[in-house]
């Protein structure tokens, strides 16, 4: 888990922010493409966008607590 987090800090900021908003907007598209190969229950497919977002979450905040301490 550090290894992970310390990968997601070593970005730059811009990168780490456009990683972040990419996978908040694609992986609904991504997921309903999916649901037509594998059967997914609801439950599953909340589960399975919530770890998403949450990762997408770590690359945004990273980048924000990159530009905080940058500006101040």
């Amino acid at each position: 888990m550090k290894k992970m987090l310390a990968k997601i800090k070593a970005l730059p900021e811009k990168k780490a922010f456009l990683i972040g908003l990419s996978i908040i907007v694609m992986s609904p598209l991504l997921l309903f493409l999916f649901s037509f190969s594998f059967s997914l229950g609801n439950w599953m497919t909340m589960m399975i966008q919530g770890i998403i977002w949450g990762f997408a979450i770590l690359f945004i905040l990273s980048a924000a607590d990159k530009r905080h301490s940058r500006v101040k």
